[in-house]
């Protein structure tokens, strides 16, 4: 859509700018009652976060419910719906009227969401208010709360209602964080299946896992079991789908407790090139005559690093490469396990799985 169409509005809006920020706040209700309910939470108040949860929901859909009859209503007049389903048109039908808050409410979606995401069209805006009338953070929070507590049932309800309501999320990734969160509750239910089918559903759009050969390829390196294999491996392969690494190292200790060591060859292969990837561009990064020469020194370069080690905790790379080794052995790759324990147990910048390798030496 061009911005000339909207020129002569946006004149006439600068008179109206100094209600905005006020008319905002008072809009936002919604959004200032959910962000008292994550500090309520956060503070262990799982009561009151509970209840101003539902305060926020409520809030949300009264909010939207409002924006949608004041617009309807402003276009409904025939000099108004006359001009069709066009924004570029409506505007200045609805100015005409000194329908300035319809006029503030659509402009501010624009602004929110970018002029082309309409496509020029008042159908597809009331389209749009209609889908956010629900507050999926919200509902991921009451999903939290009642985890915490132990009400597992309740919980999936609410990470459902959630996941359903995903694409109105703010921040769009968070759809992944609740389905992590439904196969937790799968885990904790004893529900195995369904906590495979959800972890999977983690993966469902994951283009390297879809890159078959590359997938066949690693896990072929692997199988090779040759004394350079395992320096082939960190040679040849990378993979930057770093959202998806929980969903790996789940899927790889599922597979190796169901007895399915092959499976899980393939999910811890994945799982460790993709931490191994995140780390080396980091350290590229930071010292550009850094090149990869061997896993040792690779290791070595994130032992120099506190932030690098931390990470590689926190995100499980370390437990990882540990697993590595001991699901190759299980696939009776033990030249390619036995190369990469002895290089784990003397480099492996973390303390506790460095002394579990050296336990795996025989």
């Amino acid at each position: 859509m061009k911005k000339t169409l909207f020129a002569f509005c946006l004149v006439t809006l600068i008179s109206l700018t100094v209600g905005v920020s006020a008319e905002t706040k008072k809009m936002d209700r919604d959004t200032f009652v959910y962000a008292d309910a994550v500090d309520a939470f956060e503070s262990g108040n799982y009561g009151r976060a509970l209840k101003l949860c539902e305060d926020a929901v409520l809030s949300r859909k009264q909010k939207m419910s409002g924006e949608i009859k004041l617009l309807k209503d402003a276009c409904q007049p025939q000099e108004v719906s006359r001009v069709g389903d066009k924004i570029s048109e409506v505007l200045p039908a609805l100015l005409s009227r000194d329908e300035y808050e319809a006029v503030k409410l659509i402009q501010s979606y624009l602004n929110k969401k970018g002029e082309d995401y309409f496509e020029n069209s008042v159908n597809k805006l009331f389209s749009y208010l209609e889908s956010i009338l629900v507050f999926p953070e919200a509902q991921k929070l009451m999903g939290d709360i009642y985890k915490i507590e132990g009400e597992y049932d309740f919980a999936e309800m609410y990470y459902k209602e959630a996941l359903k309501n995903a694409e109105v999320l703010d921040i769009p990734d968070e759809k992944y964080d609740i389905l992590y969160l439904l196969a937790e509750i799968s885990y904790l239910k004893g529900e195995n299946d369904q906590r495979e089918a959800r972890l999977l559903s983690v993966l469902s759009e994951d283009k390297v896992l879809k890159d078959r050969a590359l997938v066949n390829s690693m896990t072929r390196c692997i199988r090779q079991n040759k004394k350079d294999s395992v320096q082939k491996f960190f040679n040849l392969y990378r993979a930057d789908s770093f959202y998806m690494m929980k969903a790996y190292s789940q899927l790889s200790e599922y597979y190796l407790s169901e007895k399915h060591p092959d499976k899980a060859l393939e999910f811890v292969s994945l799982e460790v090139i993709t931490g191994f990837t995140k780390i080396l561009g980091v350290i590229q990064k930071r010292d550009i005559s850094y090149e990869y020469e061997g896993l040792e020194s690779f290791l070595f370069q994130c032992s120099l690093y506190p932030d690098l080690v931390q990470w590689g905790t926190e995100n499980g790379l370390w437990k990882g490469f540990y697993n590595l080794a001991v699901i190759s052995q299980k696939n009776d790759c033990y030249l390619f396990a036995d190369s990469l324990i002895k290089i784990l147990a003397e480099y492996l910048p973390e303390e506790y799985y460095r002394k579990a390798a050296v336990l795996l030496i025989k």
